[in-house]
């Protein structure tokens, strides 16, 4: 059972005007210059902390030399609106929360994670003393290392994530909503216990223990993902089941089969993925194929052909002119370049 720590000054503080000015609903997302407008003498300030209230929160809110910080969300402090130029990973630990975006709420409990990308604009509020949340600052280069690295480079899904978590000005997370998993706790644990204590060698292991914590996160939990809909439209729990589908059945895959195996029509499933990817279903299939087919020509003892009809290609001809257009080489000019690369840093 996780240990509820007492509200602490800060707290104690931002609870007492919440109590007071009920008028100001400081637990409904406003920015910054609102709050100070209903309610002047409150200082929204955690002085202690370097993550500060701001419409756009800057890597320079790390501390020096630093590339992830682990903050602890003050309960009832006013829910601001802010993006930021990092990656924010929101850990319910216990108790509940919203996390508010313009056009979703997502209303999070215990155990829940989620990934906020840069320039995403949102406001976290949590107005319960039995509230325990981890806010995980991390630079954008340690997020692609520790994260987007964890997953196969050449592949549907990877291509999915980067557009989501990188795209400027859209409204993008990713959101684990997942029963509470005592080994990510303890992880979080962990990352907030170095983070405080700093000592030797800390940074590296802040990320070794990101890393670890990532892994865990895909292996035991990537089927609950749900991700924000760029688009603003109406949120589509099953587009990660879908683009999974796909790269495991990219051999025989119709838009029919696709289509029917989640129960939409084909008009249904075409806009969805055109949603959430910007893609047709013949543009993805075959952005699919051939990089699975680049995964397999690194393989030297397996043939070509065998990698054509592998990748559910019945015509060579038209294999070889797909590949030659998308990657500016022919399959075998890939296999020796790729060769080639692997025995010189061997």
């Amino acid at each position: 059972m996780y240990q509820i720590p007492p509200l602490d000054r800060d707290e104690l503080r931002f609870k007492r005007a919440y109590q007071t000015f009920p008028e100001a609903h400081l637990d409904v997302a406003k920015n910054v210059q609102e709050i100070h407008l209903l309610c002047p003498e409150l200082d929204v300030v955690d002085h202690s902390s370097p993550y500060q209230p701001a419409d756009s929160l800057q890597e320079t809110y790390f501390p020096q030399f630093l590339d992830i910080a682990v903050i602890p969300h003050k309960r009832y402090s006013p829910a601001f609106l802010h993006s930021h130029s990092f990656f924010e990973i929101v850990c319910v630990l216990n108790g509940t929360c919203k996390n508010i975006f313009a056009s979703q709420t997502l209303e999070m409990k215990a155990g829940e994670i989620c990934i906020v990308a840069p320039t995403a604009v949102h406001a976290l509020s949590a107005f319960g003393e039995d509230c325990a949340i981890y806010n995980l600052a991390v630079k954008s280069s340690t997020f692609r290392r520790t994260f987007l690295d964890a997953l196969p480079q050449q592949g549907t899904l990877y291509a999915f994530f980067s557009r989501a978590l990188h795209q400027p000005g859209t409204e993008s997370y990713l959101y684990f909503k997942k029963p509470a998993d005592p080994a990510l706790r303890g992880l979080a644990e962990q990352m907030y216990q170095e983070y405080q204590r700093q000592e030797s060698y800390y940074n590296a292991l802040l990320n070794a223990l990101l890393t670890t914590f990532f892994i865990q996160l895909l292996r035991k939990h990537e089927k609950t993902i749900i991700a924000g809909n760029p688009s603003g439209k109406k949120q589509e729990e099953n587009i990660i089941f879908i683009l999974k589908y796909i790269e495991q059945h990219l051999n025989t895959i119709t838009l029919k089969e696709l289509s029917a195996f989640f129960n939409y029509s084909d008009r249904q499933i075409t806009r969805i993925l055109k949603d959430y990817t910007g893609k047709t279903f013949t543009e993805l299939l075959q952005e699919s194929r051939l990089s699975r087919a680049c995964e397999l020509l690194k393989q030297p003892n397996t043939s070509i052909h065998s990698i054509i009809e592998t990748v559910g290609y019945s015509n060579a001809t038209y294999f070889y002119s797909l590949f030659q257009k998308q990657y500016g080489l022919t399959p075998t000019e890939y296999r020796k370049k790729y060769l080639t690369e692997a025995e010189v840093i061997v």
